[in-house]
């Protein structure tokens, strides 16, 4: 009578194992905060899928995933315009949730923003000193702001050079990101190879890149998850 308790027990204990293990890799609320490159802006002005839209499919099939928010990523967006967003504690109506809530709630953000903004700039010919310590500064108070509500898994996309961004401007911007990475402990992943691949852009006059470079961006986030 004991063994078979023993063994009615142990096989209790298994299945609320299984049971838990099963939900705990179903709890990933996933969003994206960025601008027409997070979004996946194309040079037909319309968006397409994108590499937040990959990662989201990996973790669907891994079946870790909850939920997965956007429309935080927006064309054009500045970091200025996020800040605001986040400290003003935009509301996202559709899915009845204020910016602030998601950014606790998730425990994944991917942070993909700045190629819009120093792209136009770049467009006066020589992107003026001040804008990049604008946008340096910018960067640093929205990454603060962010891990005041959310100390889960962040990962802060890099900028490649775009229109007439210097060479030295990339990597000087792309140094400062992986500083402020290792400083409030994010996931930096360096895209600055991307514009060596032809066959990912489709049209010379736009920076926004196909689903090809998309996908490469969308591996090398997977491969730092760990989650």
């Amino acid at each position: 009578m004991k063994k078979k308790l023993c063994i009615i027990i142990l096989i209790g204990i298994f299945f609320t194992f299984f049971i838990y293990q099963k939900n705990k890799n179903t709890d990933i609320y996933f969003i994206t905060l960025g601008d027409g490159l997070s979004s996946g802006m194309t040079p037909y002005n319309v968006e397409g899928y994108n590499y937040n839209d990959y990662v989201r499919d990996y973790l669907e099939s891994e079946h870790k995933l909850e939920e997965f928010i956007s429309a935080f990523s927006q064309e054009n967006q500045t970091v200025e315009n996020l800040i605001t967003k986040i400290e003003d504690n935009y509301k996202l109506e559709e899915k009845n949730i204020t910016i602030q809530q998601a950014i606790a709630k998730s425990k994944l953000i991917t942070i993909g923003i700045g190629i819009d903004e120093l792209a136009n700039s770049s467009l006066k010919q020589n992107i003026p000193t001040k804008e990049i310590e604008d946008y340096k500064k910018d960067m640093e108070k929205l990454i603060r702001l962010t891990r005041n509500f959310n100390d889960g898994k962040i990962v802060l996309i890099g900028i490649y050079k775009a229109y007439n961004i210097e060479d030295e401007e990339v990597l000087e911007i792309n140094n400062f990101l992986k500083k402020l990475s290792e400083t409030y402990q994010l996931e930096f992943i360096d895209i600055s190879d991307v514009i060596n691949h032809s066959n990912y852009f489709l049209q010379n006059e736009s920076y926004y890149m196909n689903y090809k470079g998309h996908k490469d961006i969308a591996n090398k986030i997977i491969n730092n998850l760990n989650l």
